[in-house]
């Protein structure tokens, strides 16, 4: 009988450790990709607190053919704010009141569901409330759109990845990218890769290439710009004979300088288009980024591109990003 006790204390022990050093069950999050939800009262979503939500929202989305808002979103009153809508994938909360002690932007991950992105703007007043998001609109925006990628990321690199590309790239060309289910690898030459997801809608592809560091002026846009147009006319044909991509220079790119796994990085967006002969009119977006290996002397550039007529191409390009955000150099 002793013995019948002691185990059935020790079986306990160990269950109860288990239930307390494990993380609590959260469901998942519910909502479509670059959508918000917005809980704010009807009134103050009608005029001027929601006006100014509208406008940070209503941004356009770096270069892309057709303009489109960086997100789409719904509102909802407090009232109507229930345990189902508290599991949408990204919400921003209106709290103004006189009661709020402390205007603030509070920030929150997975609180209710997983993954997750909750912000809660607390004000005394509606005027307090525009301050506030005027001056926290590139934060709010960033995290966001940060929130979208790194989910994005996350499934590719575990759930949906294309384990024989990504051994490939790896192996042979010593980077690490998240490429997701459904991509092709339609060229792998010593310095260029070519990659591509095609449907009946749109066209993904994802260009990969690299050669040698000899000046940090090789990392200016413009040279940047002229060796992917230099790449594109090599090795990227378009529909008809003597036609390739090249770089549409009508509208001028976007540019960001940033670390990215702690190397330093250059992000370009812009157009592409198919030139070499008249009456040919496909273009869409790009996105690249370039990266330095110090280790083996040598810039790698990974660009992404969308085709896909007139059809919308913003969650085309974050999926694109994300990919190109998962770039990491092998040591």
């Amino acid at each position: 009988m002793n013995k019948l006790i002691l185990y059935f204390a020790v079986f306990i022990g160990i269950f109860s450790s288990c239930a307390t050093d494990s993380e609590p069950y959260v469901p998942a999050s519910s909502g479509t990709p670059g959508h918000i939800l917005i809980i704010m009262e009807n009134q103050k979503w009608k005029y001027d607190p929601g006006k100014t939500v509208r406008e940070m929202l209503n941004q356009t989305y770096e270069i892309l053919p057709q303009d489109e808002p960086i997100f789409d979103y719904s509102h909802v009153p407090p009232e109507v704010y229930s345990d189902l809508l508290n599991k949408s994938r990204n919400i921003l909360i209106a709290k103004i009141s006189v009661n709020v002690k402390k205007p603030e932007v509070l920030i929150s991950k997975n609180v209710h569901a997983k993954p997750q992105m909750i912000i809660i703007v607390k004000a005394k007043n509606n005027e307090q409330f525009i301050e506030l998001i005027k001056k926290n609109a590139d934060k709010i925006v960033y995290s966001l759109t940060k929130a979208e990628r790194d989910r994005l990321i996350s499934v590719y690199s575990k759930k949906f990845l294309e384990k024989k590309i990504h051994k490939k790239l790896s192996d042979k060309h010593h980077i690490n990218l998240a490429v997701p289910q459904g991509y092709t690898l339609d060229v792998d030459s010593d310095n260029f890769v070519w990659l591509s997801r095609e449907t009946p809608r749109s066209s993904q592809g994802i260009l990969i290439w690299d050669y040698p560091y000899t000046d940090t002026l090789q990392l200016i846009p413009e040279k940047l710009l002229a060796k992917r147009d230099s790449i594109c006319k090599l090795h990227v044909p378009g529909p008809a004979d003597s036609t390739y991509m090249t770089t549409e220079y009508i509208i001028d790119p976007y540019v960001n300088e940033f670390l990215l796994d702690k190397k330093y990085a250059v992000l370009i967006k812009g157009l592409w288009k198919i030139t070499g002969k008249k009456g040919i009119f496909m273009g869409g977006p790009f996105v690249e980024i370039t990266v330095v290996d110090e280790k083996r002397g040598r810039l790698i550039t990974a660009d992404g591109y969308v085709y896909g007529g007139r059809k919308k191409k913003r969650e085309l390009m974050r999926q694109i990003e994300a990919v190109l955000f998962s770039l990491k150099v092998a040591d």
